[in-house]
């Protein structure tokens, strides 16, 4: 057989392996490693490397798709100055992802137009580059397909959708109703669900949680981000020598401030 034979021979079974950006570039490469003098160890590199690079590309675009963020967004690009309240070092601290692994949801608290948006689709934005799945909702929307689910018999299969992406962000907490009683049931039950499974929220709210008792024991979990708002209210957390008793008392007074209560 021919060179040319090789190389077409290659280039089919590389497409039979769909691996089709190494069948597309390997005629390419094989001629500047004729050229250039490379070895067979740096030809099998380069050509793997061009097909890597395909792949884990396709793959983050297929998660962004998945991940439906209104717009893209990057840490570098929000305005610290603009919103000298949005605490930079807690931001930077969230963007290393370590959230993740504490299974630490979080809650941008703030009027509107302040960027809790930018800063939640960011941070997601940052999950799925990494290799997380991600998803994005806002909370009307999550609320009323899952009420209609209910109605429609295929809640548990519909719930899915917002319990098994790794990071989920639920947007406009508290901007429109999310169906009453019914709805913020089943708010929370995504919220304890993600919880349990080890997989953190991002709400952004201008307003606070509907019915906050229902997260008494995440309550000390959440990293509250305040951008802009007018009372920024602090973390709940405990005491080192406090009690539990005196914890939910801080955790009853954290959601009244948090959700204008007092």
């Amino acid at each position: 057989m021919t060179g040319s034979g090789f190389y077409e021979q290659i280039k089919a079974d590389l497409g039979y392996l769909n691996l089709e950006t190494a069948a597309a570039s390997f005629a390419v490469l094989a001629e500047e490693a004729r050229t250039d003098g490379w070895s067979h160890i740096e030809f099998l590199a380069r050509l793997v490397a061009e097909q890597a690079t395909a792949d884990r590309n396709r793959r983050l675009a297929a998660r962004l798709r998945y991940a439906r963020f209104p717009y893209r967004r990057r840490i570098e690009d929000f305005d610290f100055e603009f919103q000298p309240s949005v605490d930079r070092k807690l931001v930077e601290d969230l963007a290393t992802l370590r959230f993740i692994d504490e299974n630490r949801p979080i809650l941008f608290l703030g009027q509107p137009g302040c960027g809790k948006t930018h800063l939640a689709v960011a941070l997601a934005t940052l999950a799925v580059e990494a290799g997380y799945r991600g998803y994005f909702t806002t909370a009307d929307a999550m609320c009323s397909t899952l009420l209609r689910a209910r109605h429609d018999g295929a809640l548990a299969t519909k719930l899915k959708t917002y319990t098994a992406p790794t990071v989920l962000v639920i947007d406009d907490v508290g901007l429109l109703p999310i169906g009453g009683t019914d709805g913020a049931a089943m708010f929370f039950n995504v919220v304890n669900t993600r919880y349990d499974k080890g997989h953190p929220t991002i709400v952004t709210t201008n307003r606070g949680l509907p019915k906050a008792h229902r997260l008494e024991r995440t309550c000390a979990r959440w990293r509250l981000v305040f951008t802009g708002s007018p009372r920024p209210v602090g973390r709940c957390r405990r005491g080192r020598r406090g009690s539990q008793g005196r914890h939910r008392r801080s955790c009853r007074a954290l959601r009244r401030r948090a959700w204008g209560r007092g």
